[in-house]
């Protein structure tokens, strides 16, 4: 991690004349805030987070974050291309999320802004993380008047390579530091991806219907919470499930406790990890809450990620649901919150 990761960081905030506004600062292209609009209420905050942007350091649950170059897990650190083969430094047996210096500990550059949108870039140079090619991603966060937050990613590589790009925010609906066991969660999703005791996909894709990871009827987030031995190694929900890929169709909707905040997300890739905030206070990842300075517990937001397979490189049966990146074809894909 570098010496100056979060430090000095430049803040700018977007909103809409609803009250919804967004926060980003530029360490690691980070949503610092998220407040969305609520009927006879002020604004809500509904993304985790601290007090002072300059402790983001502080953290290790990337929260918020730009996740690159390869968002999730890569089986035992390393794929090959074209016979070559890269390894990557993940500081681990299986790389996480672009390895120790990822995406979301490096300055981007704010390149353009206005009211309701920032565009962002950053450069990876050929070997970064152990990754092959010059990497550029710009990032656009735009609000909407219908109360959307919209990321588009554009990734341009010139060479052959495995990339995916997502946001890692942290959810809670209920707009302040709580459990989110008892949001209402309903998904399109009918397959999931088991994983092995490491959180790699085993290669399986399997139904949902009728067990714990069934989300196709409303039930609360903890309904079937670690009744599944899928969730004995995650301590929880921490799995990739299978969507269409649409951006003109939700594929979850979120619910607060009390049923005043609603949230949907939409998005172009194929998949999404559903992770119920496992590890929050595990470690040192232990931080204080920005609204009560209490400590974080588990399970204390649920993120959505959506992205390609994890561990696709190694999942050449998915392949066309995975295509690398190359000089002939970017990454493009966006991901859109809607809040209502």
């Amino acid at each position: 991690m570098s010496d100056t990761y979060s430090k000095n960081p430049k803040l700018e905030t977007i909103s809409n004349q609803n009250g919804m506004s967004v926060t980003i600062m530029d360490w690691g292209a980070t949503i610092i805030s998220l407040k969305a609009p609520v009927k006879g209420e002020n604004s809500r905050e509904v993304v985790l987070g601290l007090k002072n942007p300059e402790d983001w350091s502080k953290q290790s649950c990337f929260f918020n974050a730009t996740i690159g170059r390869f968002a999730n897990r890569i089986a035992n650190s390393e794929f090959t291309i074209d016979g070559i083969k890269y390894t990557f430094n993940s500081g681990a047996k299986h790389c996480l999320h672009g390895g120790v210096d990822g995406f979301d500990k490096r300055r981007f550059t704010l390149i353009s802004k206005s009211e309701s949108s920032l565009t962002y870039t950053l450069h990876s140079a050929d070997g970064d993380m152990g990754f092959p090619g010059n990497f550029d991603l710009t990032v656009v966060y735009t609000v909407t008047d219908d109360n959307r937050l919209k990321i588009d990613y554009l990734g341009k590589c010139d060479k052959k390579c495995y990339a995916c790009i997502t946001n890692h925010a942290y959810f809670n609906l209920n707009g302040h530091n709580s459990s989110v066991l008892n949001h209402k969660v309903k998904m399109t999703s009918t397959e999931f991806l088991p994983l092995d005791a490491d959180s790699i996909p085993t290669g399986e894709v399997r139904k949902v219907k009728d067990g714990a990871f069934d989300f196709t009827k409303e039930k609360t987030l903890g309904r079937d919470f670690r009744k599944d031995e899928q969730m004995t190694a995650a301590l929880g929900y921490d799995h990739p499930f299978l969507i269409k890929g649409d951006l003109n169709e939700a594929f979850i909707c979120l619910t607060s406790d009390d049923g005043k905040l609603s949230m949907e997300v939409y998005s172009d890739y194929p998949a999404f990890q559903m992770y119920s905030g496992n590890y929050v206070n595990q470690g040192d990842s232990r931080i204080e809450a920005r609204d009560d300075g209490q400590i974080y517990p588990d399970q204390s937001a649920v993120c959505i990620e959506p992205e390609y397979y994890p561990d696709c490189p190694h999942l050449p049966q998915f392949a066309k649901l995975n295509p690398m990146v190359t000089p002939e074809s970017p990454l493009k894909k966006s991901i859109i919150y809607r809040f209502f």
